[in-house]
Formats: structure tokens, C-alpha cells, sequence
């Protein structure tokens, strides 16, 4: 009984494995298609968005940079509830951080080094008092005519590999914490709406 229970969670992992590999195609064939623009942007959401709070700096230039390079929007579903939200912190990776750095020397002094959640390295920026959060409108502005098989399939590998704590977690051991339940998952499926709709921010 041991030796079947062994077999049947290495079969179930290799199931795993194909899925995703099955899952990375897809996507990579998703974002391969031509984007249509469309006549009209539609409303999708709004969003919470760092902006820049210092009018006059000899470093202005490097932080307007740094502010509309990497910051990321913040999804906001609730309006009332937006005074009690900040927007996502803006972090770096270790190319992003030094091809900044070689831009702009003076950068170093603006960022901590610290580990994520996934134990990579990443760099955040430490001035959060020479910004201010602004909520803005999220349109979407084009679309993928996508086959809604390939759609359809996404979906069901999406559900079978991030809905389930436990096939989650052996491809978090098999591949080193590239998935994660509940809150990524989310994540991903914001990421992968942002790939089938391009988008742009209304101010």
C-alpha cells in the first residue's frame, strides 16, 4: 500500500508538471495576438496609483521616473474604503535596481535591500514622504480576439492548479514557491486580464 500511495503522488505530480507547462503555452499563445484597439476605452475599475508629492527637488527627474516606471496600480473596490488603503509599494529587482542605479547613481541611497515573500531579493523605495496616492480611473483600451476553447482550457488548468492548497503547494515545492493560494492567485488573474486588455490610467 505504501509503494502504490508513493507512485500515485509521483503520477499526480507529473499530471501537475504537464498542466503547467500546458498552462505557460497557452498563455504564451494568448499574448502572441495582435491587440485591437478599441473605438471607445470601457470602464473597468479604479485604482490607487503613487504620485509625486515634491514640486521642486534636484532629484525631481529621478523620482518622477521612478514613480511612473514602477508603480504599480492598486485595484480599489470599494471607494468609501480607499482612505484606509495605500498603494502597492514600489519594489525593484535586482536588473530593474541596477539599471536604475546606472541611470540615476544618486538612487542607491533611495532603496532597501530586503528578501519578498518568494525569498528573492528585491529593492523597495524608502522615501514614501515625498509621495502622495492618487486614485485613478482604469480603462480598458484594447482587446485579444482569443478562441474561447483556448479560454475555456485556461480556466479549468487555472481551477485545478490555484484553487487547490494542495496542488498548489507541490508546485510550490517542485518549483520553488511560483505559486501561491488565494491572495496570488488573485494576482494572477489581474496580470493576465492586464495581458488580454490593455490598459491605460485616467487621471
Amino acid at each position: 500500500m505504501r509503494v502504490d500511495r508513493q507512485i500515485s503522488i509521483k503520477v499526480k505530480e507529473k499530471e501537475l508538471i504537464r498542466l503547467d507547462r500546458e498552462l505557460s503555452k497557452i498563455r504564451d499563445e494568448i499574448k502572441s495576438l495582435p491587440s485591437i484597439e478599441l473605438k471607445k476605452p470601457i470602464f473597468h475599475s479604479y485604482g490607487l496609483v503613487w504620485s509625486l508629492k515634491l514640486q521642486t527637488s534636484k532629484h525631481k527627474e529621478a523620482y518622477l521616473y521612478i514613480v511612473e516606471a514602477f508603480s504599480k496600480i492598486k485595484r480599489v473596490k470599494n471607494l468609501r474604503k480607499v482612505h484606509q488603503m495605500e498603494p502597492e509599494p514600489i519594489s525593484l529587482d535586482k536588473g530593474e535596481y541596477r539599471k536604475l542605479v546606472s541611470k540615476y547613481p544618486d538612487a542607491v541611497r533611495w532603496f532597501i535591500k530586503r528578501k519578498n515573500k518568494f525569498n528573492s531579493t528585491e529593492y523597495a523605495f524608502n522615501k514614501v514622504d515625498i509621495l502622495e496616492k492618487k486614485i485613478v480611473k482604469v480603462m480598458i483600451t484594447h482587446r485579444k480576439d482569443i478562441d474561447p476553447n483556448l479560454e475555456s482550457r485556461r480556466r479549468e488548468i487555472e481551477d485545478i492548479i490555484y484553487t487547490n492548497r494542495d496542488n498548489s503547494g507541490k508546485l510550490d515545492n517542485l518549483f520553488g514557491n511560483r505559486y501561491e493560494y488565494t491572495s496570488e492567485y488573485y494576482k494572477l488573474k489581474l496580470q493576465l486580464f492586464d495581458l488580454i486588455n490593455p490598459i491605460r490610467m485616467d487621471t
